[in-house]
């Protein structure tokens, strides 16, 4: 497996315009305004930490626990967060395993952003939010790698874009990947399941919305400079080349196809704690 490297975090694709407003969108139907505690959950490199610091009344005395298990993503929130001197924001490297163990009072919020589909169990963080959000506190996520998220009308484009870029890695770099290495597919739920999921476990759903999100080619090429995308569509590969591969390849099925954005559901989720 090729080692990760600082390079390739999740950072440039945080700060694409159309990425900010889907999480902003989610942060509008949350209401997240007025809360004392908040809990940024898979924070990344600071992008949804900095608009919920946008949308916070009486800044002053609100704290944000901003939780992520990269170093890396971690050091460089911090980096991009520390101009902004008007809330506590509290950055901890953890995985949300050991939530429990990482905020340890009641919380207003908890947001997490396109990250739950990585959890392999569901359930137990479900408990564990459950645990540490006060009696109508608010949970909220979104996703795009949920069943259902790859309309139809999106098949080739992702077919084309692979297809190219293997014969782009093998050409230029003699490489190819590696399928003993290929990262175990994650279960991915519907969106219904995802309702019934919440709710057995103490939540009530107030809201579930699907968004069809135009993302156009710089999405794709600035996800492509993403170890853990990276890993999961060129196993064994080196980061570097795999990258290179993966930008040129959907560059090329862009021009090829004669698109200048591909279609992709996003799922939005609030809940409240009963």
């Amino acid at each position: 497996m090729s080692q990760k490297n600082d390079d390739f975090t999740f950072n440039r694709f945080a700060n694409l315009d159309f990425y900010r407003v889907i999480n902003s969108r989610l942060l509008d139907i949350a209401e997240i305004r007025d809360q004392k505690r908040i809990v940024d959950l898979g924070c990344g490199t600071g992008a949804v930490t900095r608009l919920i610091l946008d949308r916070i009344e009486a800044a002053k005395q609100s704290c944000i626990y901003a939780i992520d298990h990269s170093s890396a993503a971690i050091k460089e929130a911090m980096a991009n967060i520390g101009d902004r001197k008007e809330a506590a924001v509290s950055f901890i490297q953890g995985d949300v395993s050991n939530l429990q163990d990482k905020v340890k009072e009641k919380v207003d919020a908890i947001i997490y952003c396109n990250s739950i589909h990585y959890v392999p169990d569901k359930t137990a963080l479900l408990k564990q939010i459950n645990s540490i959000l006060r009696p109508g506190g608010i949970l909220a996520f979104n996703s795009s790698f949920f069943e259902g998220s790859h309309p139809p009308e999106s098949l080739e484009f992702y077919r084309k874009w692979m297809m190219r870029s293997i014969r782009i890695l093998k050409k230029e770099y003699g490489l190819r990947p590696i399928k003993s290495e290929k990262v175990q597919s994650r279960q991915h739920l519907t969106a219904d399941e995802y309702k019934e999921l919440v709710e057995s476990q103490g939540f009530r759903v107030k809201l579930q919305e699907i968004m069809k999100v135009q993302v156009p080619l710089e999405g794709w090429t600035h996800i492509s400079t993403f170890s853990d995308f990276i890993e999961g569509t060129m196993p064994g590969v080196p980061l570097e080349e795999a990258s290179a591969a993966l930008q040129e390849g959907v560059r090329q099925t862009y021009e090829n196809m004669g698109i200048d954005h591909v279609n992709r559901n996003w799922m939005s989720m609030v809940a409240t704690r009963s």
